[in-house]
Order: C-alpha cells, then sequence, then structure tokens
C-alpha cells in the first residue's frame, strides 16, 4: 500500500499557495502514487484558517497543517523549511510514508532528497521515492537547479493563470497571449528570467534547460555571447 505525502512549504508559495496546490493535484504525474497525506506548512497564526480550507477542498486526504513561529516581525527568512524536512524523512523512516513530494521553491530541499536516497540506501536514481514540485515563478530559484536534479523526480507548475488574475499584473499578458511558436517562447522566457548585462549562452542553456527540457536547444552548446540592455 503506497502513503504519499504531500509537504506544501505555504510560506515560500505565500499568497499564491492555494491556487499552485490546487494547480499540483490537478496535474499529478501518472508514474507517482497519488497522495494520501497533505502537510501544510504556514504561519503559526493562520494554523486555523488553512485547516479549514484543505480539509473542505480534500476531505479523502489525512491533513495536518502545522503553525511555524516567527521569532522577527521584519527580515524573517522562510521559517518552515526545517520543519519541514524533518517530518517529511522521519515519515519514510517510520513508515508513516512510503513516498514523499515537496512543493516549494525553496532549493534547500536537495539536501533532503540526498538524505532520502542514502538513509533507504537505494542505488538506481529511478526508484527514489521523491517528487519535487517548483513553480515558474521569477527570481525564486536559480535555473541552475535542473542542470544538477535528476528530471524525473522533478515536475514545474505553472502559475500564469494566478499572474494573469493578480491586481499587480492586470495590464501585463503572458508569454502564451504574446505567441504561440515555441521558439519564440524560448526567446522571452530568457529575456524575462536573464539579468540585466552580459551573459553566456551557459546562462540561456540553464534557463532553456528548467522550462523547455524537451526541445532541442537543450542540448546544444555553442560560443559566450549576448549583453542584455535595459532597452529591452
Amino acid at each position: 500500500m503506497n502513503l504519499v505525502g504531500l509537504y506544501v512549504d505555504v510560506e515560500n508559495l505565500q499568497d499564491i499557495a492555494k491556487q499552485v496546490i490546487l494547480s499540483t493535484f490537478a496535474s499529478w504525474p501518472d508514474e507517482f502514487p497519488k497522495p494520501t497525506m497533505l502537510r501544510l506548512y504556514v504561519r503559526a497564526d493562520k494554523t486555523e484558517l488553512w485547516h479549514i480550507w484543505a480539509t473542505n477542498k480534500f476531505p479523502s486526504l489525512d491533513v495536518q497543517v502545522k503553525g511555524v513561529q516567527h521569532y522577527i516581525l521584519k527580515g524573517s527568512k522562510n521559517s518552515a523549511d526545517i520543519s519541514l524536512a524533518l517530518d517529511a524523512l522521519a515519515d519514510i523512516l517510520k513508515g508513516r510514508s512510503t513516498h514523499i513530494a515537496i512543493l516549494s521553491d525553496d532549493s534547500d530541499f536537495a539536501s533532503l532528497y540526498t538524505k532520502i536516497q542514502y538513509e533507504l540506501q537505494i542505488k538506481e536514481i529511478q526508484n527514489i521515492p521523491f517528487l519535487w514540485f517548483v513553480t515558474d515563478r521569477p527570481d525564486t530559484r536559480s535555473p541552475t537547479l535542473s542542470d544538477f536534479f535528476p528530471t524525473e523526480h522533478l515536475r514545474m507548475i505553472s502559475c500564469t493563470s494566478v499572474k494573469e488574475t493578480s491586481p499587480e499584473r492586470k495590464g501585463e499578458r503572458s508569454i502564451e497571449q504574446l505567441t504561440s511558436s515555441e521558439e519564440e517562447k524560448i526567446s522571452l522566457t530568457i529575456i524575462q528570467e536573464m539579468p540585466l548585462g552580459v551573459f553566456k549562452s551557459t546562462d540561456c542553456k540553464r534557463i532553456i534547460n528548467f522550462y523547455f527540457p524537451q526541445h532541442h536547444l537543450a542540448n546544444l552548446d555553442s560560443a559566450a555571447f549576448g549583453v542584455k540592455n535595459r532597452e529591452l
């Protein structure tokens, strides 16, 4: 029997957390067992509200909401990641779960992946019972993650629909609205993700690998090139 826990770093996802959680369930991959448990890590003062929402949306799941205490009011780093990682590791080692799925843009969870592999003594990467969902939000994690993390254990959740409904983006158009060509989508994505100044082809490749891993450009190499100007 599969016992699958989905551990959600709500603090990391912030105001789009509910929409991203729903999108994750809607796009759950067939090759990974479906969740039987939902674990949410939220600010301590929002625990009861999140429990009401989650139990209403997912009545068939074992839902637990853990409030994370903040000790400073300003400049507080996301405090949920350590608690989430410890709970996920303890659950799989104690047999309370057989598979771990993480929903967060925090790159620290790469350490959880390697720890699970080590503790369960799994040699074949494809057999590691781990799945990591990240979003396509800009400026939340480095595209280099896709260069190192096994693609079979990484899934991206699109936040396009969430962005389109947020007040600060009402006047903006998504990449999908701007063009239907995949090459043009790649170009626009690079323009959006690349910082100002000189950059190399390897920087572009990292972005393509993350957002378009199946495209043939993801496997190409070329000489260093390019300068992104403020006018772009």
